[in-house]
C-alpha cells in the first residue's frame, strides 16, 4: 500500500506540566509548531494538518483541525484528522519531539503501511508513527467505548494488522525524548 500520505502535527495538548504552550515555545528562534511542520514538509505530504485547541491560533497556511470534542487525549485528534484528509496514510507527530530525524519519519512512512515504532519492553511511540485510513473504525470504536488509551489502541491496531511494528534501536532512542518541562528540552 504506497498511495497518497497526508502528515499531522498534534498540538492542541493541554502543556500543564510544562507551564506554557509547548507548540509555541521557541527552540533557537524557531517555535515547536514551526519545526516540526519544516521537519515534515521535507517528505513530501498531499497535505499538513495542525491538530489544534480552541485556544490555539497558528499563522500558516496549512489545515488548522480543532478537536471536535474536548479532553479525549491525542486519539481525538488523529480521528478527526483522518476524517479531514482524503489520504491513504497519515504520519502523525507529536509537537514536543523536536529531537526526531527526519530520515527516521521518512523510513516509517516510505514503509508503505501503518508502522509504528516499538521500544525493546514492547511500549509504543503511537504519536510519532504512521496510520493507515482503514483503521479509523477501530479508532472510532475506542473513542465510543471512551477508551482513549493510545497504547492501547496501537496494540489493538498491531494485532489486526493495521499497524506494523517498527523497532527502535539504542541510538534511536533520544527522539523520543518529549519537552514536558521547560527546562529539560
Amino acid at each position: 500500500m504506497n498511495g497518497t500520505f497526508a502528515a499531522a502535527i498534534l498540538a492542541g495538548g493541554k502543556s500543564k506540566r510544562f507551564g506554557s504552550d509547548k507548540a509555541f515555545h521557541k527552540i533557537q528562534n524557531t517555535t515547536l509548531w514551526e519545526d516540526q511542520v519544516e521537519k515534515v514538509s521535507q517528505l513530501m505530504p498531499s497535505e499538513i494538518i495542525i491538530s489544534s485547541n480552541e485556544n490555539q491560533s497558528f499563522n500558516t497556511h496549512h489545515k488548522i483541525i480543532v478537536d471536535s470534542v474536548k479532553d479525549q487525549g491525542p486519539l481525538r485528534g488523529i480521528v478527526d484528522i483522518l476524517n479531514a484528509t482524503k489520504a491513504d496514510r497519515i504520519l502523525i507527530l507529536a509537537v514536543d519531539l523536536p529531537n526526531i530525524s527526519i530520515n527516521f519519519l521518512g523510513e516509517l512512512i516510505y514503509a508503505g503501511c501503518g508502522t509504528v515504532p516499538v521500544h525493546k519492553n514492547g511500549m509504543t511511540e503511537p504519536l510519532a508513527a504512521v496510520y493507515p485510513r482503514s483503521m479509523l473504525p477501530l479508532a472510532e470504536r475506542n473513542l465510543s467505548l471512551k477508551k482513549f488509551r493510545m497504547q492501547d489502541v496501537v496494540h489493538e491496531g498491531i494485532q489486526e494488522r493495521f499497524l506494523k511494528e517498527r523497532p527502535i534501536g539504542d541510538s534511536e532512542l533520544h527522539f523520543f525524548k518529549n519537552l514536558n518541562y521547560q527546562n529539560n528540552g
